[in-house]
């Protein structure tokens, strides 16, 4: 493990700017149609429960990360293969995501980039920054998450005064009933984007106070980040109509180009594609880190840095070959939350924690 200490307020910043990610600038719930907020809400409830795991798993092994613990519960051998498993999980995780910030950055404002190119310079910049530390990582996030705060407000004042906001587009409310919202809550608000938490289990570790404001500040920033995302969705509802929100690929983009007022506020898309940027960023680094402590552990490199660059080419490779297209990318991740992520993100965890509390009955 890196010698380094993560505040209570450098760990919010990082879930919730993880959580939030390409989440919040993509269509969730849509198939919930008006009331995809109520479904996003619902999975909240589902996405408390299953970082809760975490932290449980957390304090019954608090100077471990997850490769540690999985060897202290399982044995040796077998704890060994699962944890390899798991860098392939988070190396994965993070080509997806490089892969889907660099499709949304093209398709909106980088037209004429290759891909290569734009991919290229993501994960240059995030292996610089992990070369550096997990702390300095940290101290970014933190600047970041105030910095698109203070957008998100400046935004969401302009929006409503701009008078493109039309509360009767959410009307009425549970038009179709539960069946629909509960529907989208179990296939795919529940999941995502919680369960690609498990990467913080190699991060808790590094929380430097015992008084339990860390671990509150995790659950806050699951719960803001819920927040956020539900809100995200209903305002995209309420200005561009349910139906428009659900075919676009890039609902918030689209929303905040609506804004104008008079003939000096416009053209506030920056502000979206700076989101994008810095939350892709954080959401990749993270995955990235997590792979390369699981491997550095697992194979006992003395220096996780040395791993940076060759897990940075694994990622960047991978990621330029997963998909045809940014449709087919959501179409599989569909496939993978019931699948991989389901397995990784809440299976294992769960099971991990049932022997390990048993194991402490039975001493």
């Amino acid at each position: 493990m890196e010698k380094a200490k993560l505040s209570p307020g450098q760990l919010f910043s990082l879930i919730l700017l993880f959580d939030t990610g390409t989440a919040i600038i993509r269509v969730l719930a849509t198939k919930a149609e008006k009331d995809a907020w109520i479904a996003i809400l619902l999975g909240l409830v589902g996405g408390m429960l299953i970082f809760s795991v975490y932290i449980s798993l957390y304090r019954l092994y608090p100077k471990l990360p997850l490769s540690g613990y999985i060897r202290a519960i399982l044995g040796q051998k077998l704890g060994w293969l699962l944890g390899v498993l798991y860098v392939l999980f988070f190396i994965h995780g993070a080509a997806r995501d490089l892969r889907e910030g660099s499709d949304l950055l093209i398709s909106s404002v980088l037209d004429q980039t290759p891909e290569i190119v734009v991919s290229a310079v993501m994960i240059l910049s995030i292996a610089y920054v992990l070369n550096k530390g997990i702390e300095v990582l940290a101290r970014t996030a933190l600047i970041f998450a105030f910095t698109l705060g203070a957008l998100a407000v400046i935004s969401n004042l302009l929006m409503y005064f701009s008078g493109i906001v039309e509360m009767d587009h959410l009307l009425p409310v549970l038009g179709n009933g539960w069946l629909p919202v509960l529907n989208v809550t179990l296939k795919q608000t529940i999941q995502f984007p919680y369960e690609e938490l498990i990467c913080f289990t190699m991060l808790l570790p590094y929380m430097n106070n015992t008084s339990g404001r860390g671990i509150r500040a995790g659950f806050a920033a699951v719960l803001t980040s819920g927040i956020l995302l539900s809100y995200s969705s209903a305002t995209n509802i309420a200005i561009l109509g349910a139906q428009i929100a659900e075919r676009a690929t890039f609902p918030l983009l689209y929303t905040i180009s609506l804004i104008s007022i008079g003939d000096f506020v416009q053209r506030l898309d920056v502000f979206v594609v700076l989101t994008l940027i810095v939350g892709d960023f954080f959401k990749i680094a993270i995955f990235f880190y997590a792979g390369i402590m699981a491997a550095t552990d697992l194979f006992q490199v003395p220096d996780y840095r040395k791993l940076v660059v060759p897990i940075g080419v694994i990622v960047l490779l991978m990621s330029l070959v997963l998909s045809g297209n940014f449709a087919e990318q959501i179409e599989e991740g569909d496939i993978l939350l019931f699948t991989v992520f389901l397995t990784f993100g809440l299976g294992i965890p769960l099971v991990l924690w049932m022997v390990a509390k048993l194991g402490k009955l039975m001493k």
